[in-house]
């Protein structure tokens, strides 16, 4: 049997695949190295690369993009697993037979891309489809999610979404027993206790509720109903502010996130003042947003409350 080889990581910026021989063609075995950027080649000695083997890039601390060929058809158990760094990741569009756990561990994962033409993943990218692809793995952490073949169709997103609103509706303190069961004190790098766990669980779930307002392909009434009453729960003046916290701690002069807090019903008569006094440090296109959103919608009650009839 023809031994494992080393290929140079020529398409990226660095690094090692250790290959051996598979089926018609070659499986990457691991890499080594240190580079962000990662290339998996489509062929080696004129055949083709069609397996990514059990945790081939596991623990790999340094790689933020992955790019897979089309020649892929197996991807094995943990291959990204604990790739704490890893941002994106193209696969093809074809049907994978994929393993367990992928994507264990891989926080930080932004984006599946899915590969095709240029203007195809243009299109995916409006759709925002590579981005529920990593959050049904990082967040919802349903597997089955992950099919490259059915992803946005119709039943794919009703299943998206449906499992979404079953993660909203836990409690927030969801897990956080089990969390220091296992002794993970230091959760996500941040140390939790029984006030701070809550207030994280909710903005991990209104960063993704802000996502799927922003990029609403293929969403329900009653779920974008749903996911605006949940923002308004979390805006300034109630108990847990966290929606407009997000806003100024991660997206201060987003213009569009602001249009969808204010859309959801987050801005009001009562909490209007106290948020553009947050705002002072705003762009003036985003202040001029909300005083022009107040004129809008509260002037004809200002109008009214102006007359004093006297009775």
């Amino acid at each position: 049997m023809e031994q494992e080889k080393m290929i140079e990581n020529a398409g990226g910026d660095g690094g090692q695949f250790a290959v051996i021989p598979y089926k018609k063609g070659y499986a990457v075995k691991r890499y080594r190295g240190v580079g962000e950027r990662i290339v998996v080649p489509s062929k080696i000695d004129g055949k083709p690369v069609i397996m990514i083997e059990r945790k081939a890039f596991l623990s790999c601390k340094m790689i933020r993009h992955i790019v897979l060929p089309d020649t892929i058809e197996e991807i094995g158990d943990w291959a990204f697993a604990h790739a704490e760094q890893l941002r994106t990741i193209t696969i093809p569009s074809h049907a994978l037979s994929r393993g367990k756990e992928l994507f264990l561990g891989c926080k930080r994962l932004r984006e599946i891309i899915l590969d095709g033409t240029e203007e195809e993943k243009a299109l995916r990218a409006s759709q925002g489809l590579g981005r529920m692809l990593a959050l049904a793995v990082t967040i919802l952490h349903d597997y089955l999610l992950f099919d490259p073949v059915e992803a946005g169709s119709d039943e794919w997103v009703r299943r998206w979404d449906e499992k979404f609103m079953g993660l909203i509706a836990l409690d927030d303190l969801d897990g956080f027993e089990e969390l220091w069961t296992c002794g993970e004190e230091d959760y996500e790098g941040k140390d939790y206790d029984i006030r701070s766990y809550p207030v994280e669980k909710r903005k991990m779930k209104l960063r993704v509720v802000f996502f799927r307002l922003l990029f609403p392909y293929r969403i329900s009434d009653p779920v974008s109903t749903a996911l605006k009453e949940y923002l308004s729960c979390h805006t300034k003046g109630t108990p847990t502010p966290e929606a407009w916290e997000l806003i100024l701690e991660e997206h201060r002069n987003d213009l569009e996130y602001y249009k969808v807090f204010a859309d959801s019903g987050c801005v009001t008569e009562d909490n209007f003042d106290s948020l553009l006094a947050d705002m002072k440090d705003c762009s003036a296109e985003i202040r001029a947003y909300l005083i022009r959103y107040k004129e809008e919608h509260f002037a004809a009650k200002d109008a009214f409350a102006a007359f004093d009839l006297g009775w």
